[in-house]
C-alpha cells in the first residue's frame, strides 16, 4: 500500500492528528511519540534554514520532504505554498513534491512570490479564478490519484467566514479532495458543515492560544489536525534556556540522568542498531547493540 493510500484509509478510521516536523530528527522523535502522520509546514522548513516561510524554495521543500519519508516512512503531509508560480508551475510542483514519496499536500490562495510581509498580518489572495488554475494545473499533474489534494484559503483571517465558505466550496468543486480554512475553529465548525456538506476540512493551528484539544477536534467534524509551529517553537525554548543558562553560569544545567539515557536513546533514533547489527554479523559475533566495551 502506498503511502497516500495509507493515510486515507487512517482518514477512514478517524480524525488524524498529524504534528509538524522540521526536519527527519524530529520526525523521528514524533514516530517515536506514538504518531503515524506527520506534517511538514513551510514555515518549519524555513525556520531550519534560519529564513522566513516566504523564502523557503520548492527544491528546499522537497529534500525536507524526502529526507523525513526516507527517515520515518510515514506517511507525510507537506505544505506547498502557493504551488510556487504561476499554475504551469504548480504542475511541477505537485510532481516533484509527489516523487519525494509525501502522502498528500496543501497549496493555498496566496500570491506568488509570496511577500514578507505576510508574517506581519499583511498578506494577501489571489482572486478565485487563479486559484482554480492551481488546482486544476494540480489534478492533471498528480499522477497517484490517492495523493491528497488539499486546497488552503486565507480568506476567513482577511475577508471573514462567508468569503472562506465560498471559496472552500469553488475549490473543492476544482478538485481539491480536501480544504484548509486557516484560522477555523471548532466553534465555527457547525456553519462550515451547513455551508459545505460531503467537504472534508483540515485544521491547521497550534499557533495562536488557546489550542483545541484533539477530543475537540475530532468532535466538530475535522479530518485531519496539522501543527505547523509546536515542534519549532519548542526546540527554540529548550535550547534558549539551555545556553542561554550556560551563558550566564558556566554551567550545563541538565540532569546526568539525562546525559546517561540520551546516549543510547539518540544512537537509537538515528538508526544506529541496524548498523551495529550488520557490523557484529559480518564479524561472526553476537549482536551487541548499544552495549559499550570500554564504558564511553
Amino acid at each position: 500500500m502506498t503511502s497516500a493510500a495509507r493515510l486515507r484509509a487512517a482518514m477512514a478510521s478517524g480524525m488524524i492528528a498529524a504534528p509538524g516536523a522540521c526536519d527527519p530528527f524530529t520526525a523521528r522523535l514524533i514516530a517515536r511519540a506514538g504518531f503515524d502522520v506527520l506534517y511538514l509546514g513551510g514555515n518549519a522548513v524555513g525556520l531550519s534554514f534560519a529564513k522566513g516561510q516566504p523564502i523557503v524554495t520548492l527544491t528546499e521543500t522537497c529534500a525536507h520532504a524526502s529526507a523525513i519519508v526516507l527517515a520515518t516512512g510515514l506517511p507525510l503531509i507537506v505544505d506547498g505554498g502557493a504551488g510556487f508560480g504561476s499554475p504551469l508551475h504548480v504542475l511541477r510542483s505537485v510532481r516533484e513534491i509527489e516523487h519525494t514519496g509525501a502522502a498528500a499536500l496543501h497549496i493555498d490562495d496566496q500570491p506568488y512570490p509570496k511577500s514578507p510581509d505576510y508574517h506581519r498580518g499583511e498578506g494577501g489572495m489571489v482572486p478565485i479564478a487563479e486559484m482554480q488554475q492551481r488546482l486544476r494545473a494540480a489534478v492533471e499533474a498528480r499522477l497517484d490519484t490517492d495523493f491528497l489534494l488539499i486546497a488552503r484559503t486565507d480568506a476567513l483571517r482577511g475577508s471573514g467566514l462567508d468569503e472562506a465558505l465560498v471559496r472552500a466550496r469553488v475549490y473543492h468543486s476544482a478538485g481539491a479532495d480536501a480544504v484548509m480554512i486557516l484560522d477555523l475553529g471548532p466553534e465555527q465548525m457547525s456553519e462550515a458543515r451547513r455551508a459545505l456538506p460531503g467537504v472534508p476540512l483540515v485544521w491547521i493551528g497550534g499557533v495562536v492560544p488557546p489550542v483545541p484539544d484533539r477530543a475537540a477536534l475530532a468532535a466538530a467534524g475535522f479530518v485531519i489536525a496539522v501543527y505547523p509551529f509546536n515542534t519549532i517553537a519548542a526546540i527554540a525554548e529548550t535550547v534558549s534556556a539551555l545556553w542561554t543558562g550556560f551563558h550566564a553560569s558556566g554551567r550545563i544545567e541538565q540532569p546526568d540522568a539525562l546525559l546517561e539515557r540520551m546516549r543510547p536513546e539518540l544512537a537509537e533514533i538515528a538508526g544506529m542498531t541496524d548498523y551495529w547489527n550488520l557490523a557484529d554479523d559480518l564479524a561472526g559475533q553476537p549482536r551487541r547493540g548499544a552495549t559499550r566495551s570500554n564504558g564511553q
